[in-house]
This record gives C-alpha cells, sequence and structure tokens, in this order.
C-alpha cells in the first residue's frame, strides 16, 4: 500500500518543474509579443489552445529556482501601456531572439502597395505646396523641372499609383481563391468565397466611418481653421465645421451614408467627401471587389483556359466602354489566374487517372509541351542551361520593368500631353473618347507593371525589405489620415519654416520656397507615418478582427 502510494506520488511530481515554469514563462512572453498582430483565429481549439498558453501556473514548488515575476501595479501598468500605445511600433523593444516571419510568395504586393500609398501621401502633398507647374509633362515647355522627369514624378503622381492600387487589390483578392481552385477544394474555395464577400464592406467601411468620424469631430473643434497660403495648384477641402455637436454628427452621417452606400450605381459617388476628399476611392474598391467575387464564383468550375479566354473578353469590353477602374481589378485577377495557368493544366492532366488513354485538350499548355513541343525540348533545355540565358532574362525583365514606369509616368490632368516629347506620340494613338489618353495608358501601365514584377523574382525582392513591408502594412491607415494632417500638421510646418527662413508665405518656383518645404516635408511625412501607426494597431487590425468575429457569430455551425 505504501509502494503503490510512493509511485503515484512520484509520478504526480514533474521531473523538473523549474524548466517547466520557465518553458510556461518564455512561452507565454512570447505569445503575448505576438498577440497584437495575431490574426483572429478561426478554430475554436486553436483559440482555446492559445487562451490556454497564455496563463501563467499558480504552483511553485519548493525546490524552483525561477520565480515568475510579479505584474506591475496599475499605476504603472497604465501609463506604459499608454506610452506603447502612442509609441509607432518600431520603436518598441524587440526581442532579440525571435525568429522573423517567413514573407508569402506574394508578399511583394504588399511592398508595392505600401510604397504606392506613400507616393499618394506625397502627390497630395505637393498639390497643396507646389504650383501646378509640376504636374506638366517635362521638356513640355520652357521651364523644364526635375520632378516632372519620367518615372520620378511617380512619387508625385495621383492616378498612376491609384491604378496599380487597383491591380494589387484584384490580384490580392484572387490568390487564396484561385489557389484552391487550382488543388480542387471546392468547399473550401466556396467558404473563402463567402467569408471574403461578407467581411469586405466592414473591412473597408469600417475604419473609414472611424476616422472620418474623428475628423467631423476635430472641424467642430475647430482645428481646421488655419488659412492655407496662395500658389499651390489646389487647395483641400476644409472639413466643414457647424454649430453644434448634433448638427455635425448629422452632417457627416448624411455625407458619409452617401460614401458608403453599398446599392449605388454611381461610381463617382466619393467625389467632394468633404471630411476626408481621398476616399473617392473607397466606394470604388468596394464596387471592384465584388466584381471580382463575382467572377470567382462564376468562373471557378470552368478549365483555366477558358476562364482566361472570358477574362480577357471581359477585359477589352471594359476597356472600350470607358470602365477603367473594373478593368484593373479583373486585370489583377487575370494577372492570378496566369500565375496558376500551367499548373492548373499539369494537375487536370494527373487527377484524370487514366494517363495518355484520355483525349487532352488541345488548349492545354501540358499537351503542347508534351506532344507539339516534344522535339523542341532539347533545344529549349539547351538554351537555359547556357550562362548567358540567365543574363538576357534579366535584361529583358529590366528592361520592361522600366518600360512599365515610363509608360506609368504618363502626364495627368495637365494639359501638357501634346506638347510632352514621347507621351505625344500616344496622344496621336489615343481614341477621342479617352480625351488626352491618360484614362487609357496609364491603366494599361500599371497592368504591365504588376505584371513584370509578377514574373520576376528579381524585381520582386526591391519589394520586400523591411522597410517597404512595413509602409505595406499601415498602406491603408496611411490613406485614411494623411490629408486631414496636411492641415492639422503640414500647414503649420510650412509658416513654422517660412518665417524661419524668411520667405514669403507663397508657393512659386523658386530656390527658396523648395527648400521651405523641403524641411517642411521632413517633418510632415514622419508625423503621417506615426499617425497610420497608431490607427493601423487600433483601428484597421480591430476592424478586420471584428469583421472575422462578426460572422463567426452569424454562420451557421456545421458538424
Amino acid at each position: 500500500m505504501s509502494g503503490d502510494l510512493e509511485s503515484s506520488l512520484l509520478k504526480s511530481q514533474p521531473s523538473s518543474p523549474s524548466s517547466s515554469s520557465q518553458a510556461s514563462f518564455s512561452s507565454s512572453s512570447s505569445s503575448l509579443d505576438d498577440l497584437e498582430y495575431a490574426r483572429l483565429c478561426q478554430d475554436d481549439k486553436v483559440e482555446s489552445f492559445r487562451i490556454e498558453t497564455l496563463e501563467v501556473e499558480d504552483d511553485i514548488y519548493l525546490d524552483d529556482t525561477f520565480v515568475a515575476t510579479r505584474p506591475l501595479p496599475p499605476w504603472l501598468r497604465y501609463p506604459k501601456s499608454l506610452a506603447l500605445a502612442l509609441i509607432p511600433s518600431f520603436l518598441h523593444p524587440v526581442d532579440p531572439d525571435a525568429t522573423p516571419r517567413p514573407l508569402h510568395p506574394s508578399a511583394w504586393l504588399d511592398g508595392l502597395r505600401g510604397l504606392a500609398a506613400f507616393f499618394v501621401v506625397c502627390h497630395h502633398w505637393s498639390l497643396c505646396t507646389l504650383t501646378g507647374e509640376v504636374r506638366r509633362g517635362f521638356m513640355s515647355d520652357d521651364t523644364p523641372l526635375f520632378l516632372q522627369i519620367p518615372i520620378l514624378r511617380l512619387a508625385l503622381s495621383g492616378l498612376s499609383n491609384v491604378c496599380v492600387f487597383f491591380v494589387i487589390s484584384g490580384y490580392a483578392l484572387s490568390y487564396k481563391p484561385l489557389k484552391l481552385i487550382q488543388q480542387k477544394k471546392s468547399a473550401e474555395f466556396a467558404v473563402a468565397a463567402a467569408s471574403s464577400a461578407f467581411r469586405r464592406y466592414i473591412r473597408l467601411f469600417l475604419p473609414t466611418m472611424i476616422t472620418s468620424l474623428a475628423v467631423a469631430g476635430l472641424a467642430y473643434f475647430k482645428l481646421f481653421e488655419l488659412e492655407p497660403f496662395p500658389g499651390p495648384s489646389v487647395t483641400m477641402f476644409r472639413p466643414p465645421a457647424l454649430d453644434n455637436v448634433w448638427d455635425q454628427v448629422v452632417g457627416w452621417w448624411g455625407h458619409f451614408s452617401i460614401l458608403s452606400d453599398p446599392m449605388a450605381k454611381n461610381l463617382d459617388r466619393g467625389r467632394g467627401f468633404p471630411y476626408q476628399p481621398q476616399l473617392w476611392t473607397i466606394p470604388v474598391e468596394f464596387d471592384g471587389s465584388l466584381i471580382v467575387f463575382l467572377a470567382h464564383v462564376a468562373f471557378h468550375r470552368v478549365r483555366p483556359s477558358v476562364r482566361i479566354f472570358f477574362l480577357v473578353c471581359l477585359l477589352i469590353y471594359n476597356l472600350h466602354s470607358g470602365y477603367w477602374q473594373f478593368f484593373l481589378f479583373l486585370s489583377g485577377l487575370l494577372l492570378a489566374a496566369l500565375r496558376f495557368y500551367g499548373d492548373d493544366e499539369d494537375a487536370d492532366y494527373e487527377s484524370n487517372g487514366y494517363g495518355w488513354e484520355t483525349l487532352p485538350h488541345l488548349s492545354s499548355p501540358s499537351y503542347w509541351r508534351r506532344e507539339g513541343l516534344r522535339g523542341f525540348n532539347a533545344p529549349i533545355s539547351l538554351i537555359k542551361s547556357s550562362k548567358t540565358y540567365g543574363i538576357s532574362k534579366k535584361t529583358l525583365q529590366i528592361a520592361s520593368f522600366i518600360g512599365a514606369l515610363w509608360l506609368l509616368s504618363f502626364p495627368e490632368g495637365s494639359g501638357s500631353v501634346a506638347q510632352t516629347p514621347g507621351y505625344r506620340n500616344l496622344s496621336w494613338l489615343t481614341p477621342a473618347r479617352y480625351g488626352e489618353g491618360d484614362g487609357l495608358w496609364i491603366p494599361i501601365a500599371a497592368v504591365w507593371l504588376v505584371f513584370t514584377i509578377d514574373q520576376s523574382q528579381f524585381i520582386q525582392q526591391l519589394f520586400t525589405g523591411r522597410v517597404i513591408q512595413y509602409l505595406g502594412r499601415i498602406s491603408y491607415a496611411i490613406y485614411l489620415v494623411h490629408n486631414c494632417l496636411i492641415w492639422l500638421w503640414g500647414y503649420h510646418c510650412v509658416q513654422f519654416f517660412s518665417v524661419i527662413t524668411g520667405t514669403p508665405l507663397e508657393a512659386n518656383l523658386s530656390t527658396s520656397w523648395g527648400f521651405v518645404v523641403f524641411l517642411s516635408t521632413c517633418l510632415y511625412l514622419p508625423g503621417v507615418v506615426c499617425v497610420a501607426d497608431f490607427v493601423q494597431r487600433y483601428v484597421d487590425v480591430n476592424a478586420v478582427k471584428f469583421a472575422a468575429w462578426f460572422e463567426g457569430k452569424l454562420i451557421e455551425k456545421t458538424k
């Protein structure tokens, strides 16, 4: 009896309580570090396991040499939390032993999106601080400017970067559904398509609602009353300030309800939104997303070659009809479909179970590779194995990349295309219904650019660096907050440096004014990044989590 009791006590006592407690503490601390940016888990079992790992063991054995740290008192804990909330995430302490997360194969899309968002900020800032001559084409008049040079001018271009936005959205929204289609996971595809469509409205408009309401509140307290200086090409809308709080909220809701109307047919319903004028793209983003979701469902059962054929037909129709927004979204879908095209056909052949006894589709690239091009396999392999093949391939990719950037630099809205060397030839080829041609050539260039980057792992490395990936993470928040900060922060910076340098407060082409704008930019852009970092952590991320949580509460549970 005593022997049984002794053996049971030995079994119940852990072999190394010190290591067990240390492992528990390290696990809990690492989970706490990752909790902020963790995705909302949809599996109840995984969620319960995650919660359990955050709990610290209460039992401490007498021979345990490790003692868990006690929590800070409230009078120290809350100021520390407030400080961490206000300090940008890139200044937070980092665990040196933490292993960096591996990048997703499409991580370059996030980097490209972040860079485009940053350039949109620079575009709106230049409209408010520089004269309209900057928007003209390079060498279109007798006073060429450095910022007008093709490719360099993309840092101050608005439409070009917005078009890149839309292509990236179509590609990113299609990557997972097309991958599930390729893997023949119809049930998972149906769940993913339904979930994306359900959560899209919340994902786009909940952060928009919160930030625009905050702008309306700031306007009520007269924080946008600073008079803009004369001379810039555009003066940003001043958010309206009404007499009382109720009128302010009702006025904001009247404008926001038009902006966020999911049933409206007008693609330009976001134009003139007085609280954040740049949000005209959000309704377009929502409508384009629905078009992409509809295309996913409509074409998910057809063969990959048929899917691509119908997508090309839709692209031609939209571009011919002037629906350049839908052309861009569907182009992103087409590029994602091309990404999986060869693998789809190979999977079709391997999964039929009959081998060569089955009649292959004449459109199948697998058929032409195995039969029609069988005699060319040896020469092609010889070419690919040569030393000059890799160099020639990279040279062609770089040339395509530069060509896409050059076409993307098409002068927009300046009325100077016909006088700009290089682009005047394109204006002669532009159909009359496209005006100067910026609504034709810039969308084509955006698709060309994303296609080139997608086909070149060498160029993708430009968009996978830490800084570029960080901009991609806060890209939506940057887009939401940068315009109001022109009033709250940017104009004050310009006035300050104008007084310090003794430069008259008027936008012009002088060197002294350019120096004032440069110094102001060095303060304005970091301010935008810091505010966007806060909004991304506490508004954007929580909007994504709320959309997933809300869907999880409403969906029908299946066994």
